[in-house]
């Protein structure tokens, strides 16, 4: 907080620290901290509290230019940003996998224009499973910030004439309609839209800004001065603690629940000073030099953590810890020979301060580009990375590792929606085949409808799957709830329903992910969520007891990275055996619990599959195309299994109804 624009405030620095010491540990994987996330929303309100006092103030002495506010922000976030994306490039070429490397490009040149926060919402997720291997995951924070800084100043200067009472109303108006769309996002089942985009994290930003105005009214300097509220300051860091050791991964946010450490921000801001204990403990000088050096701690924390994780494969919490404090001293270097020097060059003039950030953006955002347009530098990397055997098994085995593509087939079709053109077709091949088998489900229930449609059976097949969806999550894209009604009122024409979903949702992480990487790898915390398996057969039980409804249990997934040209190697491609293990322990579970169930019956396709730990190849064919589906010729390959083991199913339930 050095604009000198403002009285200095050292808790607003020790604030700082209180937000990023959370967000470094959580990104450690600390699990205390499983909330730590919160602390971006408490550097949102920091810096909707810091921006609004210093155009207020400046506008108020009429000395307010977008020239000098911009050029502020430049020396501000630029060095510190781009001196960190240049060191970390060339780490990243050495340790990623094309796939990876072109991610990782792309960041670069997204985080260049500041739009990084919506090109990982459309490639990724700051809960996904890949996003602690995500080295500028973090700088989603930062271009919705630099979003923010381009349109409130100018917000502020178009409506300038309704006065701070009608400004602040309107920007609170703002803010409730920004919380809204965050909740509504949330409420459909779309988080990652609430969490990545500005207007739905408008509201963090505006209050701090209206922070700001009520501190320079009347009432609110009264208040602040009075002293009567001094002891609410101290409530405001609690409040954020309680966020950061209560929230988790599954916490339905940005919503209504980032008020709690949104408001602890906001009461410290507004009234934490010298005199007030929580001023006192926030101004301990080791937390203002956290404070101080947050920004930088920030920038560097994410990639180290990630690049340790690629390098070692390994997630021990003593070493990331060790990476944490490695972060810090290199923030220290950062602050005091980057952030330092830059921010106090102020008589560079504007053209050239300008020009050199556009020359560096140029720079920085071409080599993003060039990482993307050569595919992560795949052609380099298979000509001087691999083995001639790994070269060879990789060209000749990965084109057919790519999703399956199947048109519909008469009476034999798929979709992802219940639509009315759905219900019109299913109605019409109702007429020539009578009844059908109806399958529903995910992206797995998609490979299963693939393998059936491999074979001339049965010839009335309707798919509805979709990827990413649970019957014990709700997303408003998925239709489990719309179908129970649909498949209710055409009993007379359904044979069998088949529920089919990945079980790897139902295998948690260490840190209670579902469908994570790290729950397959050697040597990690895993537990088996019997809650969402109760909640799945829950689901089942919906359905009206004249339905013949059969739970087609998970297949083993191979759970190795198959977009890595290096896993070609004959020795690596094979079933990760730790995820055969994982899903030998899911199976015992999943038919313990649908002994003795009336409502369905229990296929296991587990059995059916028997894979081992042998290679993934099959003569020609790569069975699977990622580290959980089947590939075309492994849905063609595994086709007749399956269907032998559903029409097993149907000779033993005396169901009367054959395929």
């Amino acid at each position: 907080m050095s604009d000198h624009s403002l009285t200095y405030r050292p808790e607003i620095d020790g604030l700082r620290a209180v937000a990023i010491l959370p967000v470094v540990l959580y990104h450690a994987g600390i699990g205390l901290f499983s909330g730590g996330f919160v602390g971006v929303d408490v550097f949102f309100v920091i810096s909707g509290y810091l921006i609004t006092s210093i155009i207020l103030g400046e506008c108020k002495d009429g000395q307010f230019t977008l020239t000098g506010f911009y050029g502020r922000r430049i020396r501000r976030i630029f060095p510190a940003l781009f001196v960190m994306m240049a060191v970390i490039y060339p780490i990243a070429w050495a340790l990623l996998d094309p796939p990876s490397m072109k991610e990782f490009a792309g960041s670069v040149l997204a985080s260049t224009v500041f739009l990084a926060n919506e090109y990982f919402l459309d490639v990724s997720g700051y809960f996904a499973n890949a996003a602690e291997l995500t080295p500028l995951l973090h700088n989603w924070s930062l271009s919705v910030e630099e979003q923010f800084y381009l349109i409130f100043p100018m917000a502020v200067l178009l409506s300038w004439r309704l006065g701070p009472k009608g400004q602040a109303m309107l920007f609170f108006a703002v803010a409730l309609v920004s919380m809204a769309f965050a909740q509504w996002y949330i409420d459909r089942g779309e988080a990652p839209k609430a969490f990545f985009h500005l207007h739905t994290r408008l509201w963090e930003l505006m209050a701090g800004a209206l922070t700001a105005y009520w501190m320079m009214s009347a009432r609110g300097a009264a208040m602040r001065e009075g002293g009567r509220m001094r002891h609410a300051a101290l409530a405001g860091p609690v409040m954020i603690l309680i966020a950061v050791f209560t929230y988790d991964n599954s916490t339905p946010f940005p919503g209504l629940a980032a008020l709690l450490p949104c408001l602890g921000a906001v009461l410290v801001i507004a009234f934490a000073n010298s005199s007030s204990l929580a001023g006192q403990i926030l101004g301990w000088r080791p937390m203002v030099f956290i404070g101080l050096v947050s920004y930088s701690l920030y920038l560097w924390h994410v990639p180290l953590l990630a690049f340790t994780r690629i390098g070692t494969g390994s997630d021990n919490s003593a070493l990331l810890f060790g990476v944490c404090l490695l972060s810090f001293a290199i923030a220290c270097l950062s602050w005091r020979f980057v952030e330092r020097p830059f921010r106090r060059v102020s008589a560079l003039p504007p053209r050239r301060l300008f020009g050199a950030a556009a020359l560096c953006m140029v720079i920085l955002g071409g080599s993003g580009l060039a990482g993307m347009q050569t595919d992560g530098f795949r052609a380099f990397y298979l000509d001087y990375r691999l083995d001639p055997v790994t070269r060879a098994n990789y060209k000749r085995l990965n084109p057919s590792a790519t999703r399956s593509r199947t048109a519909d087939d008469g009476c034999r079709f798929r979709d992802e929606v219940l639509s009315d053109d759905f219900a019109a077709k299913f109605e019409s091949c109702v007429q020539t085949h009578g009844k059908a088998v109806f399958l529903l489900g995910d992206s797995h229930a998609r490979n299963i409808y693939n393998a059936l449609r491999s074979g001339d059976w049965p010839p009335f097949l309707v798919g509805l799957t979709r990827g990413g969806c649970r019957p014990y999550e709700f997303k408003a894209k998925c239709s489990y709830d719309a179908v129970v009604p649909f498949l209710e009122e055409r009993r007379g024409s359904i044979s069998r329903v088949i529920f089919h979903v990945s079980g790897s949702h139902y295998i948690l992480d260490h840190r209670n992910e579902g469908d994570s990487n790290a729950a397959f790898e050697r040597g990690t915390q895993t537990r088996i969520s019997e809650r969402n398996i109760e909640k799945t057969a829950q689901y089942l039980a919906t359905f009206h007891d004249s339905l013949d409804i059969v739970w087609l249990g998970p297949f083993a997934e191979a759970r190795v990275n198959l977009d890595n040209p290096k896993n070609y190697n004959p020795g690596v491609l094979r079933f990760n055996p730790v995820a055969l293990d994982r899903f030998a322990s899911l199976e015992r579970i999943l038919k313990s619990h649908a002994a003795g169930q009336s409502a369905f019956r229990y296929v296991s396709l587990s059995d059916a599959l028997a894979f081992d730990r042998d290679s993934l190849v099959k003569g020609d064919c790569l069975t699977f195309w990622d580290v959980d589906h089947f590939s075309p010729c492994g849905e063609r390959l595994f086709g007749p299994t399956i269907v032998d083991a559903l029409r097993r199913d149907t000779t033993t339930s005396g169901a009367q109804e054959r395929f």
